[in-house]
C-alpha cells in the first residue's frame, strides 16, 4: 500500500510527474479535487475554500479589512463566522489522513508533508526548478509574455508558501521534511526520467 505526499512549485512538472508516479504505482492522485470534498463537509463555496488556503496572501483573516470582508461575504453569500479558519485546517487535516489511511494514493499539496510528517510508510517528494526555467514553460505553454509567466509562477509559489507557513509555522521549501527534492529543471523537463529518480529512491 503505497502513500505518498507530493509537493511542487509552480510550472515544474510536477502535477503531470505525480500523475505518472501514480499510474507508475497503479494510486489515485488527490490535489484539486480535494477541495470538492472539502466544500461538502464544510458547506462551503469553492470561492469561498480558494480564499482560505491563500493563507499570508489574506494578512490572517483577523486582519482583513473591511473592504475585503465585505468582498468575501459577498462571493460566499455567507456571515462573516463562516470564515473559519481553524474549521477549515481542521477539515484539510482530517481529510489528508483519511486518504493516507486508504492507502494507493499520491496527494498533491495540501501542506500533507507536514500533517503525515510521522505516519509511518509515507514518502514524501517534491519538484522544482529554476524560476527563469519554469517561466519560459509557461510562456510556451500559454503563449504569454516571459513578465508575465514569471510573475504567475511566483504569485502561485507566493500562495502555496503562505498556506504552509499560516498553518504550520513551517518553511514550504525545507528540504528536510522530504525524502527526495528533485529538480526537473536540471533534467530538462524530462519527466520520465524524474519518474525513474524518484522510483529509485523509493
Amino acid at each position: 500500500m503505497s502513500v505518498i505526499t507530493f509537493s511542487k512549485e509552480f510550472s515544474c512538472g510536477g502535477v503531470e510527474l505525480a500523475q505518472l508516479l501514480a499510474r507508475d504505482l497503479g494510486c489515485q492522485v488527490a490535489g484539486k479535487a480535494v477541495v470538492s470534498e472539502l466544500t461538502e463537509r464544510l458547506k462551503m463555496s469553492e470561492a469561498e475554500m480558494e480564499l482560505l488556503h491563500r493563507g499570508r496572501e489574506l494578512s490572517w483573516f483577523k486582519l482583513v479589512d473591511e473592504v475585503f470582508l465585505h468582498t468575501v461575504r459577498k462571493i460566499a453569500q455567507k456571515p462573516e463566522a463562516a470564515l473559519d479558519d481553524k474549521r477549515y485546517f481542521e477539515a484539510v487535516r482530517q481529510l489528508v489522513m483519511d486518504l493516507a489511511q486508504a492507502g494507493d494514493v499520491v496527494i498533491l499539496g495540501w501542506g500533507a508533508q507536514y500533517i503525515l510528517a510521522d505516519h509511518p510508510g509515507v514518502q514524501h517528494f517534491r519538484a522544482v526548478a529554476p524560476l527563469e526555467d519554469r517561466g519560459r514553460r509557461l510562456a510556451a505553454k500559454y503563449n504569454i509574455s516571459a513578465g508575465q509567466a514569471l510573475a504567475e509562477c511566483q504569485r502561485q509559489d507566493d500562495i502555496s508558501q503562505g498556506f504552509v507557513e499560516h498553518y504550520f509555522g513551517k518553511h514550504w521549501g525545507n528540504p528536510h521534511a522530504y525524502k527526495l527534492v528533485l529538480n526537473t529543471g536540471a533534467l530538462d523537463f524530462n519527466l520520465n526520467k524524474a519518474l525513474e529518480v524518484i522510483k529509485a529512491a523509493m
